[in-house]
């Protein structure tokens, strides 16, 4: 059960999503190359980042402004979505760059991201209500 609300999830959501990245990365390193884990840890860390960074505004909205949360999750969601854009569009990739090893890593991100945040949310939610 997450007894502390945003911060909660924050931490339950970030630690397997972290250790899904490192864990994938190291699979692309053995299987492929330095180049492709290294891809698909960046690509991870970057989604992880950006993610956790959204719950962090909610939580500190949270505090003084409830009526607020809502706008800010949707806000931070599109600027999630401008920001990644923004650095596809101007950043030029480096040539380092594994374009499956980054793509695998920031979608393991994302899934795993998603399911521990929806997971813990549904127990958060229950301390409420029950």
């Amino acid at each position: 059960m997450n007894k502390k609300g945003w911060w909660g999830i924050l931490l339950h959501a970030t630690w397997p999503t972290l250790l899904a990245i490192i864990l994938t990365a190291v699979v692309f390193t053995l299987v492929e190359s330095f180049d492709a884990g290294l891809s698909a840890l960046v690509a991870g860390l970057i989604v992880w980042a950006l993610s956790a960074v959204s719950i962090l505004l909610i939580a500190v909205v949270w505090k003084n402004h409830r009526d607020m949360a809502i706008p800010i999750a949707m806000g931070a969601f599109v600027a999630k979505l401008v920001f990644i854009g923004f650095l596809l569009a101007i950043i030029p990739a480096p040539a380092w760059l594994h374009s499956t090893g980054a793509a695998v890593g920031a979608l393991v991100a994302i899934v795993i991201w998603q399911v521990g945040e929806i997971l813990v949310f549904i127990n958060t939610r229950r301390l409420i209500y029950w």
